[in-house]
């Protein structure tokens, strides 16, 4: 069960090196360059099943009876010899995913069944071959088991190299994903019990696990009569179940927990107009929370990408609203941000939209409130800033005198007088 290789021999969970291919301009690249770009994406996720999931059943695949028909007292007959595997999906031993989209039909005396995942569900009969049945003892124990299996289609003609005969005229275009099903008369790993979870994270560092020996994944034992009767079906027995969290998610509560406003704490600061690169944006927020909370509680703040929470902190009494100081920067995105504030514990949370606003550091306002001379008027543009030290410069500078007109003096021996 090993490949040859420069390094010696590998096993099949290791059938190449992590090489990819390199593209460059003007390169001419060829099959081999494609296939092992490939492979080397393929190798790496079967890696990861292996080392990081493991390998069995994932959901669903269960072995059932296969029912003929049900009477009016409602009662069931089943097909001998047969049972049907349902829709699942399946991590092969070598990391391969399994994907039964459709239940199959499986004749247990039969010695195997494929199928192609996407393809229509039906076994496809050779009519120049018939169905081998091989021969099986009464009330000995059959294992149901799946393998993955890669199968070519869509066969094209490509143009002939040379004038040979044995030139092929036709190649596979596409590889599918395809599984096989299987009857065994034995447990492949003699169904070993799985370790406990006790010890989980309890150790220190594991030994990677070895390569498996067998493709097969079981999914079901199967008691069979003499004359095909379906004894029993034990969808436990020598099955191997990858533990997933497809199943499974957490919520949070808000535990009435609300964010009710957001303001700025001086008058000259805008929540609505934050300049990109502001640092210490002081604001005050209201904070609600359920009836019978006595203390305020200790909450965590964010405002997403770009900004950063230097504190947050409750007032002295539930009346009093929460200290919030953050600095944005300079590259932060313009636009609208969410405040969403978190209970310590991770078990409350509660948001406001459009807490704060995020300008560009062009449009921004200017942050101190500027006294105009004249009316007294509050100016945050820095506008009146600017005519009042024009005026004031203009005040204090010295009048200019007028300079007198400059006689034009005419050097000696020289008459001024034309012609």
């Amino acid at each position: 069960m090993t490949n040859a290789s420069a390094c010696g021999a590998t096993s099949l969970c290791d059938t190449s090196v992590a090489e990819r291919p390199r593209y460059y301009p003007r390169q001419i690249i060829t099959p081999d360059d494609l296939t092992l770009e490939q492979d080397y994406f393929r190798n790496k996720f079967r890696r990861h099943n292996r080392l990081m999931h493991g390998w069995g059943v994932v959901c669903g695949a269960k072995v059932c009876v296969t029912p003929i028909s049900v009477t009016a007292d409602n009662i069931a007959s089943y097909q001998p010899w047969m049972v049907t595997v349902t829709s699942g999906y399946v991590l092969g031993p070598y990391g391969d995913e399994i994907i039964l989209d459709c239940c199959r039909a499986i004749d247990v005396r039969i010695g195997a069944t494929t199928g192609v995942t996407g393809d229509p569900c039906v076994q496809a009969s050779d009519p120049w071959c018939t169905d081998v049945y091989q021969p099986r003892t009464a009330n000995t124990p059959l294992y149901i088991a799946v393998k993955y299996r890669e199968c070519r289609s869509r066969p094209v003609r490509v143009q002939p190299m040379g004038c040979g005969c044995n030139d092929n005229t036709c190649e596979y275009s596409r590889l599918q994903d395809g599984y096989e099903i299987g009857v065994l008369s034995s447990c492949p790993d003699g169904d070993t019990p799985p370790p406990s979870l006790d010890q989980l994270g309890q150790t220190g560092t594991p030994d990677c696990p070895p390569c498996p020996s067998e493709p097969w994944v079981v999914l079901a034992q199967v008691m069979v009569g003499a004359d095909g009767t379906i004894l029993s079906i034990d969808n436990c027995k020598c099955r191997r179940i990858v533990i997933s969290f497809g199943n499974y998610w957490f919520g949070c509560n808000s535990n009435g927990l609300q964010v009710a406003s957001i303001s700025g704490a001086t008058p000259a600061v805008n929540p609505q107009a934050i300049s990109q690169g502001a640092q210490n944006v002081a604001t005050t927020v209201v904070i609600q929370t359920a009836a019978g909370v006595t203390q305020p509680p200790v909450l965590k703040a964010d405002l997403g990408v770009g900004v950063t929470v230097a504190s947050f902190t409750p007032g002295a009494t539930m009346a009093d609203p929460y200290s919030l100081i953050f600095s944005v920067a300079a590259t932060a995105a313009v636009g609208p941000r969410t405040l969403t504030v978190t209970s310590a514990d991770g078990a409350s949370e509660a948001s406001l939209e459009n807490a704060i606003g995020i300008v560009a550091a062009s449009a921004a306002p200017a942050v101190s409130e500027i006294r105009t001379a004249n009316t007294g008027a509050t100016d945050v543009s820095g506008e009146g800033s600017r005519k009042a030290t024009k005026s004031n410069s203009l005040a204090g500078a010295p009048k200019s005198i007028p300079a007198a007109p400059r006689k034009a003096v005419t050097p000696a021996g020289v008459s001024d007088k034309k012609g």
